[in-house]
């Protein structure tokens, strides 16, 4: 095709302004070291919060120290409408760089807009709890498809008041969690005038739940938990039932708080088990109601733990419920800057940052660069139970839509009694095939 000088000037120009626009894009999104410093964008819903916000205060002015050429722009976001917020922002592509993320169902029905971290981590994925990066993972894969870093595992167990338990005549370091011992505990603190057990289940049921999760873990192991997931474990089944004939019998003979169906778990029962009310607690091992939360209220020499109280036939006596992953650290596909967010979620997972967080706030970050404070033989026997005796969390394996209709059950079985237990076995076990 022939053209014209005065074409191939206009062309000319067009190229020139096209480099030059392209030139000007680079600059604004893709700034480069030698240029200055580049800036990170985060943000995080638990900003906010007075001990993890100092957590987080310090942790990036570490950072910021240590790595000049980022400077770290972190913004509280509210939890309520985080992520709509996040949707909208990956929709617009706005700027955002990291976020703070959960680990469930609500990080994955976006996750198309998270950056795979696979190779960012390759040099420090075995210093992550492979429980913890399987729950970071979209496949569930312990080292693949990595779209979060995890900041925190959770779990559940068993907190004691050592106090009370020297007030009742019990020995406060004979750790009773064997069934018959437990049950025995439980008529001493009664007699005692001492609540045995705080629950509490205003608009939920989590003293029952969390309960049943301890229980499952030590009577079904990992692969039976495994199994809600399929259906090849089922709630008819004799653990469950177990299970659930153990919980019944706490409330058979009134080792429950009597009010434990008109006070919120989240935060009444909690306080009230850290002004020093009752003998036990079925409580978390991060965030809120856990060893820290516990021990600063209560003093650490007073609060024991154990991970679930043991029937006699449970096959899996020393299981620790560990969810994997609670809350962690993502990063945006289409940032400018994934490698500086990568090192900066590489640093605040780990090491000196990790246990900066996890001093601040309790919580524990599932990462074995992180100096331990072994003078502290509570959180030294969580620790050792999450890494040597975690089993999954058999409330992530059920499917998601029979949840609420399984708390419901709860509380028309174990406080309302306005059902038996034949058909609150048999209701459970029908939501939980109707939602397979």
């Amino acid at each position: 095709m022939n053209m014209g000088k005065k074409s191939i000037g206009i062309l000319l120009i067009l190229s020139v302004l096209l480099v030059s626009t392209s030139g000007l894009l680079f600059a604004a999104g893709q700034q480069s070291a030698e240029e200055g410093p580049i800036t990170l964008t985060v943000w995080n819903f638990k900003y906010a919060e007075e001990k993890s916000g100092k957590a987080f205060r310090e942790i990036d002015k570490l950072f910021m120290e240590q790595n000049p050429n980022i400077i770290i722009d972190h913004q509280a976001q509210p939890e309520a409408n985080y992520y709509q917020m996040l949707l909208y922002a990956f929709s617009a592509e706005s700027e955002l760089d990291v976020f703070l993320t959960h680990t469930d169902q609500r990080a994955w029905e976006i996750s198309d807009s998270f950056y795979v971290l696979d190779d960012e981590i390759a040099d420090v994925m075995d210093t992550y709890a492979a429980s913890a990066l399987q729950a970071c993972s979209e496949t569930n894969s312990a080292n693949s498809d990595i779209k979060i870093l995890p900041l925190t595992a959770q779990g559940t167990g068993f907190y004691y008041n050592k106090a009370n338990f020297k007030k009742a005549g019990l020995d406060p370091e004979a750790v009773p969690s064997n069934w018959e011992d437990f049950l025995a505990a439980c008529d001493t603190l009664e007699k005692a005038g001492i609540t045995p057990i705080i629950y509490g289940n205003q608009g939920s049921t989590f003293g029952i739940d969390f309960t049943y999760r301890t229980i499952l873990g030590t009577l079904l192991g990992e692969k039976g938990i495994n199994g809600f997931a399929d259906g090849s474990t089922n709630f008819d089944g004799p653990e469950f039932v177990q299970a659930t004939q153990m919980i019944k019998e706490l409330y058979d003979k009134g080792y429950i708080n009597v009010e434990n169906g008109s006070i919120p778990y989240f935060m009444d029962a909690i306080e009230q088990f850290k002004n020093g009310n009752g003998g036990f607690f079925c409580g978390l091992l991060s965030d809120i109601a856990h060893w820290k939360d516990f021990g600063d209220a209560l003093g650490y020499d007073s609060v024991g733990y154990f991970s679930a109280p043991v029937a006699g036939n449970a096959q899996y006596p020393e299981s620790q419920i560990n969810q994997g992953a609670g809350i962690g650290f993502a990063v945006t596909n289409y940032s400018h800057h994934a490698k500086a967010a990568a090192k900066y979620i590489k640093f605040i997972t780990s090491g000196e940052a990790g246990k900066i967080f996890m001093n601040t706030t309790g919580a524990i970050v599932p990462n074995s660069t992180i100096p331990i404070d072994a003078s502290n033989p509570m959180l030294t026997k969580i620790l050792d139970r999450m890494n040597n005796n975690a089993v999954p969390d058999f409330m992530n394996r059920v499917p998601g839509g029979m949840i609420q209709d399984f708390y419901n059950l709860m509380n028309l079985y174990f406080i309302a009694g306005g059902i038996s237990q034949e058909k609150y076995i048999e209701q459970v076990q029908k939501i939980y095939k109707s939602n397979l």
